[in-house]
């Protein structure tokens, strides 16, 4: 192994240890987060790419898994049609969080459900079965921030994603 991979590797595993401390979740802690995403849904004869606002609040069942609903809203430029599109969303899940360290990964899974509008839509209310991963930074006991991706689709009907950044307010610990 030649030098430059080997101090990179050192380099990378100091890096992850410095930063090891703990967060100490607990039962009850809840958060609340605002979230801005690059967005795109697709669903038959509608493929469209924009942006979402979106808001998520969790609640602490566990120190690893949390109750958590999200919602928001966009709009999209419909690449099959001149008219704009827009989209509004609503779930409930839950998320499995690893909260031991600063960084805070996190999987989430839910149900819920897309209201579509743009030209010529056939089924404006689609329902969504959702995934997502992310991971937050911890800056302090109160406050994280974090990238998370969402994929949202129901038996290949509809199809909606989200990629984007979130800031979060925590309390309730302790």
């Amino acid at each position: 192994m030649s030098r430059k991979p080997l101090s990179a590797a050192v380099v990378l595993l100091a890096l992850a240890l410095l930063p090891a401390v703990p967060a100490r979740a607990d039962e009850g802690e809840s958060v609340f987060s605002l979230n801005v995403a690059g967005a795109g849904f697709s669903v038959p004869d509608h493929s469209a790419m924009g942006g979402v606002l979106g808001a998520d609040y969790e609640y602490s069942l566990t120190d690893l898994i949390w109750l958590r609903a999200s919602g928001g809203g966009g709009a999209f430029y419909d690449t099959t049609s001149e008219a704009p599109a827009y989209a509004g969303y609503a779930e409930v899940g839950i998320t499995y969080v690893l909260d031991v360290l600063r960084y805070v990964p996190h999987v989430d899974l839910g149900v819920g459900g897309i209201v579509l509008h743009a030209e010529d839509i056939e089924e404006p209310v689609l329902p969504l079965i959702s995934l997502g991963v992310g991971m937050d930074l911890l800056t302090s006991r109160t406050r994280s921030m974090g990238v998370f991706a969402r994929f949202e689709s129901f038996l290949g009907r509809s199809a909606f994603f989200q990629v984007g950044v979130r800031t979060s307010w925590r309390w309730g610990f302790f």
